[in-house]
């Protein structure tokens, strides 16, 4: 089969693309060009009137019309052609040649389209894909438009459907593995065809593992599977650890022609559940050390790149998560490739909704006519990636406390495991919003009713989660929760709590043959969740609520200071210029925050301690935020305008006890545990110089941590980052396929980091490439991502850049008089 790329040379307009419109709609404004991926809302500039104003990051949404021409030749006649558009938000209308080819409802689904007979051979075809995007349409930042690749397909009557090898592993132990390559095969023809089907296992080297054929005869107009049994002696096992990956390649031949061939990786792993050892892979217990991602790349909107997808998972790995939920839609392909490439497990999501809406023109509006194909997609996409060991039928799914409705949740688990019967099916539950209509009759509050006003809120979930506060922890417990969502929690392999760790203990005893995962949690509860986690068996691990931070969602992360801590937008967003989450344990741009230290001391993988700084500006003043606020700390000792001021020190340290001194002068030793776990705060006096934490356990010292004052000299510094390598290594594929990261920083002469240091600075590109984001990571800021011109924010900024020719591009940065640039080769 031949499989290209079809992502140069689209074009993109504001408009629904209806005959009506072209007619009296007036030109508009014309069509511009792009290249895929591409997110349409990044481009426009944000409205504080937006109607989806917090959720979607207050990002313009809107339908558009994406063109192109298709040129086939020769080599396409007679053959079977198909598009695959790897995801388009939303409601994707395809069209060939002005007449309709087929559409996908769901925003973040893969989809097939046979164009066979709406093409024409020798000429060109007009590709046409209307957007429509309804608003609002999701409860986070959702992009718009073709956000992922597109690929052209084309194959003998006779082939291999696409995306129609599964490589199964059937048993493994040391000594072998039995791998059961299971081929789907189409023969369009008319004719009964012979043919023989052949699979080559292949090691990382290149070394053939495995090698066999069969006979098959397969009768015109049918589609069928063969399973084709081969073995693999002395097999490299995979998991987060080691991530060894084969190769396969299948192929169907008639005599001496090769008439289909596809490849692919896979890995060979065996996967046990049950009470007692928990989740084992290849023998061995695993606690999953889990994060939930969102799919925005900060400054490039949802664009997914390979750069974007594996500086991703590198860094999330660095931290030590070892598990990431895609939160809530399937995974891309490109970030699946770099879960296996890297070693990180993933629960693949399938949705946010069912039949119940949360906003008011989500997939709800679709799912059930479009469930079947959209999970029936998710699995082939998914099927040979071994770092996908679960997958979640839904998240926060009201239905589940229905007896009726919960039903959708049997159809969709049944319909996975006869597609995919070597994975495990979870779903992530929140009892809340399960058992609403009970709360609101057991106790007043329970819908987050404001005690004192007896207002009610819009009903969107994290508003009411965070308005309850302390009444949700205990309502969580609640076994007549437990008990209405039984019949969902039957239905699945895996039960996942969304924020329910006063269900874990209880589960054990009530139901012995369950077992849990922490599928969604606050950040802040780590250390009492993962006490937990380590304590019962049965509990597998823990999902953090946010690895990553997001646009949209405005501010749930973010503090409120003084006494009035009223919020205009009412409930829990923030207004604008907010225009991210900001609860990530990483930022936009991928650098970590405290909380991520933290986080590697309480799954015990740091002893040294971290020392971070609270904002001084906000010394003494009553600080609000919700549950999914750790800290605003930064590592910063740069605040030269409150010498002699109050400020508080955070250090974290796996110890009992921390002294702190500045300036080499002790101001006081302190036991950990407050707020937290592996926590001490310090209120002190600002001094410029150093201030050092050493840490002690047991009466003896067991890591130090020093934090020093930049100087007064201001430099910028560059790095370049691709798939290729960084700095002198970086290359970008002339073709557009991949980015680069140019990340910039502001230092002193020493090369040292000043968080506190904000420069103006400017992008400008030289050579065959372009500047297709641009920004920080600041939450709270005007700046759109498509400006040449923006602020640092804590020392630092980011360029994304595409190559679209060969040659060497040169990325050049200016803050007065202050500049640096970069050079990177394209070819």
């Amino acid at each position: 089969m031949i499989k290209r790329l079809l992502n140069q040379g689209w074009t993109v307009q504001a408009g629904d693309g209806g005959g009506l419109s072209a007619l009296f709609g007036g030109p508009g404004e014309p069509p511009k060009p792009v290249n895929l991926p591409h997110d349409h809302l990044v481009e426009i500039p944000r409205n504080p009137q937006e109607p989806n104003g917090p959720g979607n990051g207050f990002f313009h949404e809107e339908d558009m019309v994406y063109e192109t021409t298709l040129q086939l030749e020769k080599e396409a006649e007679d053959k079977r052609i198909w598009l695959e558009f790897e995801a388009v938000y939303q409601n994707a209308f395809v069209y060939v040649n002005n007449a309709f080819a087929g559409k996908c409802a769901y925003g973040y689904s893969n989809f097939y389209l046979d164009i066979t007979d709406f093409v024409k051979i020798g000429q060109a075809n007009a590709i046409k894909v209307i957007v429509k995007d309804g608003v609002p349409s999701g409860r986070w930042y959702t992009g718009g438009g073709i956000f992922r690749d597109v690929h052209l397909m084309i194959a003998e009557p006779t082939h291999i459907a696409p995306d129609g090898v599964f490589v199964k592993t059937e048993s493994v132990d040391d000594q072998i593995a039995e791998i059961a390559v299971c081929t789907e095969v189409v023969n369009d023809d008319k004719t009964m065809k012979s043919i023989l089907l052949s699979a080559k296992l292949t090691d990382e080297a290149g070394k053939t593992v495995a090698e066999g054929n069969m006979p098959i005869t397969i009768r015109g107009h049918v589609t069928d599977t063969y399973k084709l049994r081969l073995f693999v002696k002395n097999p490299k096992l995979w998991d987060a650890e080691h991530p060894n990956l084969y190769h396969y390649e299948v192929s169907v031949c008639e005599k001496e022609t090769v008439l289909d061939t596809e490849t692919g990786t896979f890995g060979i792993r065996k996967m046990q559940l049950d009470p007692v050892h928990g989740l084992r892979i290849n023998g061995k217990t695993v606690k999953l050390r889990g994060g939930c991602i969102h799919h925005d790349n900060g400054v490039i909107g949802t664009k997914e790149f390979t750069l974007a997808a594996e500086e991703r998972v590198k860094t999330l790995k660095s931290i030590g998560f070892n598990a990431i939920r895609s939160s809530h839609y399937p995974m891309s392909r490109k970030l699946l490739a770099a879960c296996d490439k890297y070693g990180m497990y993933v629960m693949d999501e399938y949705a946010d909704v069912w039949t119940s809406s949360k906003v008011a023109y989500d997939y709800s509006m679709h799912m059930t006519e479009w469930w079947e194909h959209d999970v029936a997609n998710m699995i082939r996409k998914d099927k040979n990636h071994p770092c996908v060991i679960m997958y979640s039928i839904g998240n926060e799914i009201p239905e589940v406390g229905n007896s009726i409705d919960s039903g959708w949740g049997k159809k969709l688990a049944d319909r996975i495991r006869a597609l995919d019967p070597t994975r495990y099916v979870t779903n992530s539950m929140n009892l809340l919003l399960a058992g609403m209509d009970m709360l609101s009759k057991m106790a007043p509050g329970a819908q987050g009713q404001d005690q004192n006003t007896g207002e009610q809120p819009s009903g969107e979930i994290n508003s009411m989660m965070s308005n309850m506060g302390d009444m949700m922890a205990q309502l969580m417990q609640s076994p007549m929760l437990a008990k209405m969502t039984e019949e969902a929690a039957s239905q699945v392999d895996i039960v996942g709590y969304n924020y329910a760790l006063g269900r874990y203990e209880p589960e054990g005893v009530e139901y012995p043959n369950r077992i849990l995962v922490g599928s969604e949690t606050n950040s802040p509860d780590l250390d009492k969740n993962w006490e937990v986690v380590e304590k019962l068996p049965y509990v597998i691990g823990d999902f953090d609520w946010t690895a990553w931070d997001y646009l949209g969602e405005n501010g749930i992360g973010g503090y409120v200071y003084g006494d009035d801590c009223t919020n205009p937008m009412g409930a829990m967003y923030a207004p604008y210029p907010w225009k991210a989450a900001y609860c990530g344990d990483v930022n936009l741009l991928g650098d970590r925050r405290p909380v991520t230290y933290w986080r590697e001391m309480i799954w015990g993988m740091r002893t040294a301690p971290y020392i971070a700084v609270q904002p001084p500006k906000h010394y003494g003043e009553t600080k609000h935020g919700s549950q999914w606020c750790f800290s605003d700390a930064y590592r910063s000792w740069n605040h030269k305008d409150y010498a002699g001021k109050g400020i508080v020190v955070e250090v974290y340290a796996p110890a009992d006890e921390i002294e702190l001194f500045i300036n080499g002068k002790s101001v006081g030793k302190k036991k950990t545990g407050e707020p937290h776990k592996y926590m001490a705060t310090f209120d002190v006096t600002y001094e410029t110089g150093q201030v050092e934490a050493v840490a002690y356990k047991d009466g003896m010292e067991i890591g130090r941590d020093i934090l020093s004052t930049a100087g007064d000299e201001v430099h910028l510094t560059a790095e370049v980052k691709t798939t290729a390598g960084v700095g002198a290594d970086a290359k970008l594929p002339a073709d557009g396929t991949d980015i680069a990261y140019v990340d910039v920083a502001v230092v002193d002469a020493h090369g040292i980091l000043n968080m506190d240091e904000t420069q103006r600075v400017a992008v400008s590109i030289e050579g065959p490439g372009e500047v297709i984001g641009y920004g920080s990571a600041n939450p709270v800021s005007e700046e759109n991502y498509y400006d040449t011109e923006a602020m640092t924010y804590e020392g630092r900024i980011r360029a994304a850049v595409r190559a679209n020719g060969t040659g060497k591009i040169k990325v050049t940065f200016t803050a007065g008089d202050k500049n640096c640039s970069v050079t990177i080769p394209a070819e």
